[in-house]
C-alpha cells in the first residue's frame, strides 16, 4: 500500500514539475490555398524543421484543409533562450548549403544578415543568423520585397535571374526547385528591389580575371551567353584573348546604342562570339551545314554568320563572290578572308578576321582555333578579302 502511495505522489510530482517547466502551448492552423511550411513557420514563429517535426511531416508537401499543430513560446518561457538561432560556419560551408540546412532560402539569410554583403564570400568561424526576425532598420528589410514573375514561353531560369539582379541558385532556393526546368504560365517568387540601399555599391557586377579563365568559362559561371558578355563588354575585340587581373563585367545592360543600333562593329562581335562557340570542334571535309560538332572551314563561316541573320553560299569559292572586296591593309573584325593553300590558282580555305592578325577558321590541323594571318604558312596563301557586313 505504501509503495503504491510512493508511486502515486512520484508520478504526480512529475507532471507537476513538467507542466510548471514549460510555458508553451499547442495551437493550430489550418492550411490554405497557396500556403508553404516556409510561410506557415514564419506567421507564427516557428521554424519549417520544428513544424515537421511537431506534425511528423517526412516533406513539405501540404494540402489545403490540412490542420497542423504547433508550439506558440510565451515570452517567459526561458530568459536565457535567444530566439535568434546562429550557426558558425566550418570548413566547406557555403551560404546555399547553410540555407538548406535550416530551411530557408538564401535571400531571407541575406536578410538575415545584412552584414553579408556578398553570397559567395563568408568565412570560416563567421557567425551567421539563421532564425529570428530581421532589424527593422535593415536596408535589406526597407529596400527589397518578394515580389512574383509569370514564365512566358521562351524565358529560362537564367533569363529570369539576370532581368531581377539575381542568381539562378537564388531563383532556385527563392522557389524550391530542384532542377533548372520552368514551364509557361508558373508563378516564381522573385527579388524586388524598390530602391538603391547603398548608393556606394555598383550594381554592375564585375569579375577580375585569374590564372585559366577564359570568356567562355567566365560566361558560364554567371549564366550569360558568350555574345551576352562580349555586349557588356564592348572593349572585348577578341574573345580568345582575355589577360589575368583584368575587370569584365558580368551584369549590367548594354549602352542604348549598342541596343537600338547594332553597328558594324557589334554585328562581327556577334558573328566572332558565335563561332567561338565551337572552339575545339574537329574538322571534317563536307561536313554537314546541320551539324556543330564538326565543321569544314565554309560550313563554319556559314554558320557563324547565321547569327547575324547573314547567309552565305556553301563553299568558299562562292562565298568570295559575296559582298565588298577589301584590301589586306584595311581588314575589319568580321571580314572573311580567302585562301589557295594548294598553290594552284583555286580558293581552297576561309576563315573570319578576328582582329590583331588573326582569324577564326576551321582548319584542317586544328579545327576550330584561331590563326595567325601572317604567318608562314597563312601569309604566302592569302588571295583576297571581302566584307559582308553593313
Amino acid at each position: 500500500m505504501t509503495n503504491s502511495k510512493n508511486s502515486f505522489i512520484l508520478a504526480g510530482t512529475i507532471i507537476g514539475t513538467l507542466i510548471a517547466g514549460t510555458s508553451a502551448y499547442a495551437g493550430s492552423y489550418q492550411v490554405k490555398s497557396g500556403d508553404t511550411l516556409d510561410k506557415i513557420s514564419k506567421a507564427n514563429n516557428t521554424t519549417v524543421q520544428h513544424l515537421k517535426s511537431q506534425n511528423h511531416l517526412t516533406s513539405d508537401l501540404i494540402f489545403p484543409g490540412q490542420v497542423l499543430k504547433f508550439n506558440t513560446i510565451n515570452n517567459h518561457t526561458d530568459k536565457s533562450k535567444d530566439k535568434t538561432e546562429k550557426y558558425v560556419v566550418k570548413l566547406g560551408d557555403s551560404l546555399s548549403k547553410i540555407a538548406n540546412k535550416y530551411n530557408v532560402s538564401v535571400s531571407a539569410l541575406l536578410k538575415l544578415n545584412p552584414n553579408i554583403s556578398s553570397s559567395d564570400r563568408i568565412y570560416i568561424g563567421q557567425t551567421i543568423r539563421v532564425s529570428g526576425q530581421t532589424s527593422g532598420s535593415s536596408p535589406s528589410a526597407k529596400n527589397s520585397s518578394n515580389a512574383s514573375y509569370k514564365v512566358k514561353s521562351g524565358d529560362t531560369l537564367g533569363k529570369i535571374a539576370r532581368v531581377n539582379n539575381m542568381t539562378v541558385q537564388q531563383l532556385k532556393s527563392m522557389n524550391h526547385l530542384t532542377s533548372t526546368l520552368i514551364f509557361p504560365g508558373q508563378v516564381l517568387k522573385v527579388n524586388a528591389i524598390t530602391s538603391n540601399p547603398d548608393k556606394g555599391k555598383n550594381t554592375t557586377g564585375v569579375y577580375v580575371v585569374k590564372l585559366g579563365d577564359s570568356l567562355s568559362t567566365i560566361a558560364k559561371r554567371y549564366n550569360l551567353s558568350l555574345s551576352a558578355l562580349l555586349k557588356i563588354n564592348p572593349n572585348i575585340s577578341n574573345s580568345d584573348r582575355i589577360r589575368i587581373g583584368q575587370t569584365i563585367r558580368v551584369s549590367g545592360k548594354a549602352s542604348a546604342s549598342a541596343i537600338n543600333k547594332p553597328s558594324k562593329s557589334n554585328k562581327a562581335d556577334q558573328v566572332l562570339a558565335a563561332g567561338a562557340k565551337y572552339l575545339g570542334a574537329k574538322y571534317v571535309y563536307g561536313a554537314s551545314t546541320s551539324r556543330t560538332d564538326v565543321f569544314d572551314c565554309s560550313s563554319f563561316t556559314l554558320r557563324a554568320f547565321q547569327s547575324a541573320g547573314i547567309s552565305l553560299p556553301r563553299n568558299s569559292v562562292a562565298q568570295s563572290h559575296v559582298g565588298k572586296a577589301v584590301s589586306s591593309k584595311a581588314l575589319q573584325k568580321g571580314d572573311l578572308v580567302f585562301f589557295d593553300t594548294n598553290n594552284d590558282g583555286v580558293i581552297n580555305h576561309v576563315g573570319i578576321y578576328a582582329g590583331n592578325g588573326q582569324m577564326l577558321n576551321a582548319s584542317t590541323s586544328k579545327g576550330v582555333s584561331y590563326a595567325n594571318i601572317n604567318n608562314s604558312y597563312w601569309g604566302p596563301s592569302f588571295v583576297k578579302a571581302v566584307r559582308v557586313l553593313n
